[in-house]
C-alpha cells in the first residue's frame, strides 16, 4: 500500500492493522498532531464515502492519497459546501406549501450544521454577526439563523415557506460575503497592504461614497443608493479581512500597542461596525433622516479617524 499526503509519498509501514478504517483513523491522527486538517481522499484514484471502507482489507488498497489542509482550507470546503446545499433547499421549496416527512425531517437535521458553520468562519473572521445585515436593512446573522431555525420547524404553509425562502436569501448573500472576506485573507501580503495603501489614498472618495449614499436616499433614488451603500460596505470589509489576516500572520507585532488617540484597533472596528449597525437599523425604520446624519457626519469622522492607524501599520509592521 502506498500512502500520499498532497501528493507526496508518506514513508510509512502498517503496525498490525488489517483495516482500512484502522488505517484511515491512524493517519488522521497524525495529520491532526501536526496541526493540519483532512480535505478528502481517494483510494485507488476513486472518492469514496468513509463508511464503505471502514472494513475493507488493507490489501484492497493498492495507493490512498489524501489532500490535506490548514483551518481556512476546512472553512472554505465547508462554505461550499452550505452554499450547494442552500441552493438545493431553496430549489426544493420555491413553489410548494408543504413539505413531505422526510424533507421536514431532514431541513430539521441541516439547520445545526449550518449553524455550526456560520459560528467557525465567525471565529476565524472575527466576525460580529449581530452587526451585520445582508441586505443591509433587515435581519441581522444572528437573526437570519435562530429565524431558520424556527421557520424550519413549521413549514405546512405557502406563508410559512415563503418567509423561510426569504431568511435563506439572505443567508445566500451572506455566503457570498463571506467567500470574498476568505478571498482577501487568501491573499499575500503585498495584495493585502495594497488594500490598506488604497483605502488611505483614496480616503475622501470612500467617505464622499457614504454621503452620496445620503443624497441618493434623500432623492428617492433609494435602489442606486443601496448599491452604492453595498460598495462601500464591501470595501470596508476587504479593508477589516486584511487587517486579520495580517494579525494572524504577524504574531511579532504588538498590535494591542498600536494606539492612535488611545484608542486600539479592536475598538475602532468595533465602534465601525456599531455605526454600521446604526445605519441599517435607522434604514429597517425608514428614518432617513437619523440614517443620513450618521451617513453624512459620523461616519466619516470614524473613517477619517481610522486613516492615522493604518498609516501607523503600514510603517510600523514587521514583513
Amino acid at each position: 500500500m502506498n500512502i500520499y499526503i498532497n501528493d507526496q509519498k508518506l514513508e510509512t509501514k502498517l503496525n498490525g492493522e488489517t483495516h482500512l478504517g484502522e488505517v484511515l483513523d491512524q493517519i488522521q491522527k497524525w495529520i491532526e498532531s501536526n496541526g493540519k486538517y483532512l480535505r478528502h481522499f481517494t483510494i485507488n484514484g476513486q472518492e469514496i464515502n468513509r463508511s464503505e471502507v471502514e472494513t475493507w482489507g488493507v490489501e484492497k488498497a493498492e495507493r490512498i492519497d489524501l489532500i490535506v489542509g490548514e483551518e481556512l482550507d476546512i472553512i472554505e470546503d465547508s462554505l461550499v459546501e452550505l452554499d450547494r446545499y442552500v441552493d438545493i433547499v431553496g430549489t426544493t421549496l420555491v413553489g410548494r406549501d408543504s413539505l413531505t416527512e422526510k424533507e421536514n425531517l431532514d431541513l430539521k437535521e441541516g439547520m445545526p450544521w449550518i449553524e455550526s458553520m456560520i459560528l467557525s468562519t465567525k471565529k476565524l473572521l472575527h466576525l460580529n454577526l449581530a452587526s451585520i445585515r445582508p441586505m443591509g436593512k433587515g435581519k441581522n446573522v444572528e437573526e437570519i439563523i435562530e429565524s431558520l431555525k424556527q421557520g424550519s420547524q413549521n413549514l405546512d404553509s405557502t406563508n410559512s415557506i415563503e418567509a423561510f425562502l426569504e431568511d435563506l436569501r439572505d443567508l445566500k448573500l451572506f455566503l457570498i460575503d463571506l467567500s470574498a472576506r476568505l478571498a482577501v485573507i487568501r491573499m499575500d501580503d503585498s495584495a493585502l497592504f495594497e488594500i490598506i495603501r488604497k483605502f488611505v489614498t483614496d480616503k475622501e472618495k470612500v467617505k464622499k461614497d457614504f454621503m452620496l449614499v445620503n443624497e441618493n436616499f434623500q432623492s428617492g433614488k433609494d435602489y442606486l443608493a443601496t448599491e452604492i451603500l453595498t460598495d462601500a460596505v464591501g470595501r470596508l470589509n476587504s479593508l477589516t479581512s486584511a487587517l486579520v489576516s495580517l494579525q494572524a500572520r504577524h504574531t511579532e507585532n504588538k498590535w494591542s500597542e498600536i494606539l492612535i488617540e488611545g484608542k486600539s484597533l479592536g475598538e475602532i472596528t468595533a465602534t465601525l461596525n456599531e455605526t454600521l449597525n446604526g445605519i441599517a437599523a435607522a434604514m429597517e425604520k425608514n428614518d432617513i433622516v437619523f440614517a443620513g446624519d450618521i451617513l453624512e457626519y459620523e461616519l466619516p469622522e470614524l473613517l477619517e479617524g481610522m486613516v492615522p492607524f493604518l498609516e501607523k501599520i503600514l510603517e510600523g509592521i514587521k514583513t
